[in-house]
C-alpha cells in the first residue's frame, strides 16, 4: 500500500490522540477513579494503535498496543492506578509524540528506543516486579 497520501491524515490526527491521551492522563491524575476517563484514554490508544499498524509503524502500534492492555485492566478494574502507572503512561505519550515527530520529518520511527518502556508495560500487565 502506498502510504504517502495518508502520511498528512496521519501525522494529524496522531498528534490530536496523543494531544487527547495527555489530557485524559492529567483528568486521571486528578481523578483516579474517573472511568469515562480511563475509557477515553483507552479509545485514543487503540485508534493510536491501528492507525499505526496501518501505516507500518510497528513499533508505534507496538508500544500503544501494551499501553492498551495497562489500560485496558484499569478501566476493568483489575489493576489499580497508581502514581507508577500514570508516570509510566505519559512516558509513553512523551515517547509516541517524539516518534510521531520523527515520522513526520522523514526519520524512523525507531530512533527513540522504547524497549523499556515496552516491558515496563507489560510487567505491569501481567502483575511482575516493574524492571
Amino acid at each position: 500500500m502506498d502510504t504517502n497520501q495518508y502520511m498528512e491524515m496521519f501525522l494529524e490526527e496522531s498528534r490530536e490522540h496523543l494531544q487527547s491521551l495527555n489530557d485524559g492522563l492529567l483528568s486521571l491524575e486528578n481523578d483516579p477513579e474517573d472511568l469515562s476517563v480511563l475509557n477515553e484514554i483507552f479509545r485514543n490508544a487503540h485508534t493510536l494503535k491501528g492507525m499505526s499498524a496501518t501505516m507500518g509503524y510497528n513499533k508505534i502500534a507496538e508500544l500503544t498496543h501494551e499501553m492498551e492492555d495497562v489500560l485496558d485492566l484499569l478501566r476493568k478494574e483489575q489493576l489499580k492506578i497508581t502514581e507508577d502507572i500514570v508516570d509510566t503512561l505519559f512516558k509513553c505519550v512523551d515517547s509516541l509524540e517524539q516518534m510521531i515527530e520523527n515520522v513526520g520529518n522523514g526519520d524512523p520511527e525507531d530512533l527513540v528506543d522504547v524497549s523499556d518502556l515496552v516491558k515496563t508495560l507489560s510487567a505491569i500487565s501481567s502483575g511482575d516486579p516493574v524492571p
